[in-house]
Formats: C-alpha cells, structure tokens, sequence
C-alpha cells in the first residue's frame, strides 16, 4: 500500500492533536511506501516555527527539535519526495478551474494525482481537500 501525505496530516507527527495516533500508525508501518511532495518540506518549517514566532505555543529548542525530528523521520521512515513537475502545475490549474482550491493544496493534489499509482491513498487532515480528491479518483484517510 502506498500514501501520499500531505502537510495538514503529516504536521500531526510533530505537534500532538487529535489524529497523532493514526499518523504515527502509517508512518511506522514499514510495509507502506511514504510519499511526500517537496512543497511539503516548506510548508511544515513554516508551520512549526508558526508554533514557536507567532502563536508562542512552542519554544524556539522546541521548533529546533520538531525540525530536527522532522528531517530525521524522511531519512529513517524512508519517504520518498516527490518534486514539483511542469505537469503537476497544469494539473493544479485544472483543479482550480473545477472549484476554488488553496495554491499550495492543488499542487499536493495534482502531485498525488499524477503519480498514476493504482493503490495511492491521499492522507489529509483537511475534510475539505479529501473530499475533492474523493471526487478525482483517489481514495482519502483523514486521521
């Protein structure tokens, strides 16, 4: 079985919440192959510091060490990162021509639509983003 994670789930790995659990399940299940898109890697720095500047939920070691965690699980959970291709960035414009979607949440979705992978499971925490890529063809788990 393979997953494509997008950042909304994969964020749960590195700051608890509600669906840690389920995440940390796929993740350490070494049966699985683990994708992620390299937009992915931006969004997530961008997140956890989020946590630590802004939201003051977080100490600056605290973010040191969920980015640290981060960079060490690609390597050691073996995820493989998908670049961005001139293909996935029509594919996303096509999706926003269907229906307004996020810029960055087309370019997961057309990522994981465009691995042509029989099998692929998009893992979102976003409800929404799940039910349009339902709507694509893939099939969704939302932890």
């Amino acid at each position: 079985m393979s997953f494509f994670i997008d950042t909304s789930a994969l964020f749960k790995r590195y700051q608890p919440e509600k669906g840690t659990t389920a995440v940390t399940r796929i993740l350490e299940d070494h049966s699985h192959s683990l994708y992620i898109s390299s937009i992915t890697i931006v969004e997530m720095i961008s997140n956890l510091k989020r946590l630590s500047e802004v939201d003051k939920i977080t100490t600056e070691i605290q973010f040191q060490q969920q980015r640290d965690f981060f960079y060490r699980d690609i390597v050691t959970l073996n995820m493989t990162i998908l670049d961005i291709t001139a293909e996935d960035v029509i594919k996303a414009e096509d999706l926003i021509l269907k229906r307004y979607m996020k810029p960055v949440d087309s370019i997961q979705l057309a990522i994981a639509l465009n691995m042509k992978s029989d099998g692929i499971t998009f893992v979102s925490a976003d409800q929404r983003l799940c039910k349009i890529a339902i709507q694509e063809g893939l099939k969704t788990l939302t932890p």
